[in-house]
């Protein structure tokens, strides 16, 4: 088959495409001139990336479109108009790739649960997983997907397994409350022959099924963790099969609860497929906790950008760096996001000792725009706003951490500061 992707740099889609170049088929895409972590990854791949223009839509193609593109779209316009075959990401997903689908689902920490659960099964899956990282082959039985619940896209997969890492109000342009964000991860997990669940997770903890299996701490789970030791890089885990009394020791090489949960659902997975998990040298997926040295300065990259997964990762560089001065510099992610959970953004980045306020990344999904800019700017008047100036007080000599946090492109500066080219 031929494939051709509209919207080809979003995390997802590039994932997609390297599953179906790895799968046999030609791939190439199209998307904006700018430069996103996943233009490396196409690259590597040897997967063209044309430039938007209507020059590139012909007959030859069955067209994937990203989520974020309508018909606003030249491209998009032309494929709609000339009835060419086409479809949306997560409906092309859900109607043509054909393996046994495990879904991981939730508002925080599926692209990690995700890409952990791939290196555990150890080549025995295809992957589709929101950091750009995708596998395709026609060998292996399984297919672990990221799925997303903005938008209900996630309702287009049934799956053989879906896990749910938690559930929290996010997505605001789209979900109006919690009980709205509820009744759509019960209706994705009606689509499930088995759903996993975090117990310890109050509204994972409501979801109905008649398969349900819960993990946590607490003692009501299927699965009961028990941390026996905490050491300066990971945990020894015992964990408990409350069914058989069957018991399983790990050890999880990252520190932060949320990490032993994201580790803990994967094997879950694993032991429900009756395949052992594969633990040796597991790497965290990219963007999260990229750690970058600078003289005797730590630069981290994370994709991190809702108050929730910044009070998480906090925490893992609290353990990680213990009496060394965190610094942040954060570009928020979406007008709808950033306003409406404001006091939770400026609580959690009060943990950090200075922080820097970026412009709000935009992009077809919230294009710019200067009044909705301003009032950023009056949510977090308690902040520092970001210049190069900053940048440029980087020292080699200091011993201190500087994140470069949430899921736009702030990332950029990291490789201008460690090869010291001017900014």
């Amino acid at each position: 088959m031929k494939y051709y992707l509209v919207g080809i740099k979003g995390t997802g889609m590039t994932s997609l495409a390297c599953l179906l170049k790895d799968s046999g088929h030609f791939v190439v895409g199209s998307d904006v001139d700018d430069e996103f972590f996943t233009d490396e990854i196409l690259k590597k791949k040897k997967i063209e990336v044309l430039s938007f223009s209507n020059k590139n839509i012909t007959p030859e193609y069955t067209y994937i479109i990203g989520n974020a593109f309508d018909e606003k779209c030249e491209e998009v316009a032309k494929i709609i108009l000339n009835d060419f075959e086409y479809y949306y990401y997560h409906d092309f997903i859900g109607k043509i790739l054909d393996k046994n689908l495990i879904c991981i689902a939730g508002t925080h920490g599926k692209t990690t649960t995700s890409y952990l659960l791939s290196q555990m099964l150890n080549k025995n899956s295809s992957y589709i997983i929101g950091d750009g990282s995708g596998y395709g082959t026609n060998v292996t039985h399984y297919l672990v997907l990221e799925a997303c619940e903005y938008k209900d896209h996630f309702l287009s997969y049934s799956s053989l397994i879906a896990l749910i890492t938690n559930i929290e109000l996010d997505h605001p342009d789209y979900f109006k409350n919690i009980k709205q964000v509820i009744s759509s991860f019960q209706k994705f997990s009606n689509k499930s022959k088995t759903l996993i669940v975090n117990g310890d997770d109050v509204n994972a903890r409501k979801l109905r099924h008649k398969n349900k299996i819960s993990f946590g701490f607490e003692d009501y789970n299927d699965y009961i963790i028990k941390i026996v030791k905490e050491k300066n890089n990971g945990y020894d885990i015992l964990l408990l099969e409350k069914r058989t009394n069957k018991k399983y020791k790990y050890f999880i090489p990252f520190l932060g609860k949320h990490m032993i949960y994201d580790y803990i659902g994967g094997v879950i997975v694993c032991i429900i497929l009756g395949i052992m998990p594969y633990t040796n040298n597991l790497e965290l997926p990219k963007r999260r906790l990229k750690s970058y040295e600078y003289g005797n300065t730590i630069l981290i990259d994370d994709y991190a950008h809702h108050p929730t997964e910044i009070r998480s990762l906090y925490e893992t560089l609290h353990l990680s760096y213990p009496n060394t001065k965190i610094k942040v510099i954060f570009q928020p992610h979406t007008y709808t996001r950033t306003l409406e959970f404001c006091e939770g953004f400026n609580k959690a980045l009060s943990l950090f000792d200075d922080v820097y306020i970026e412009k709000v990344f935009t992009s077809a999904r919230e294009p710019y725009n200067e009044n909705l800019e301003e009032e950023v700017i009056k949510c977090f008047s308690n902040y520092k706003r970001f210049n190069i100036d900053v940048l440029k007080n980087v020292k080699k000599e200091r011993k201190e951490v500087l994140v470069f946090l949430g899921a736009g492109r702030i990332n950029k500066y990291i490789k201008q500061i460690i090869n010291e080219k001017e900014v």
